[in-house]
């Protein structure tokens, strides 16, 4: 998305978008995925991929899904990863850089994209 994926904190106004990559290490979400992640958690990271990149039903085979599985628990980079889906946004809604993009831009998103 041209927006990311602002986390969101609670402070002593509100919420407010976590500005420090402690503070999106600390978020909730992020510390229940990433310990998911180092438990090699296959029911947990398999339901999220059902709802969030298989979401329209089409599954892949089962040893292909198991071998996705298997890369996923290489990446050691979640929380970095969180982190710069925090900080991007060039929405027009967000920073307006999209208005300062030169060149053509093509944003692919399926109908049914949840991420």
């Amino acid at each position: 998305s041209v927006c990311g994926y602002a986390l969101m904190r609670e402070d002593g106004d509100g919420q407010a978008k976590c500005q420090t990559k402690e503070q999106v290490k600390e978020h909730p979400k992020v510390a229940l995925q990433q310990q998911k992640l180092l438990d090699k958690d296959r029911d947990f990271i398999r339901m999220i991929f059902d709802k969030v990149l298989f979401n329209s039903g089409n599954y892949p085979e089962e040893q292909e899904y198991q071998q996705l599985l298997d890369e996923t628990f290489l990446q050691s980079q979640y929380s970095d990863v969180c982190w710069a889906l925090n900080q991007f946004d060039i929405s027009s809604g967000g920073t307006n850089k999209a208005s300062q993009i030169k060149g053509p831009v093509l944003i692919y998103h399926g109908e049914l994209d949840i991420v």
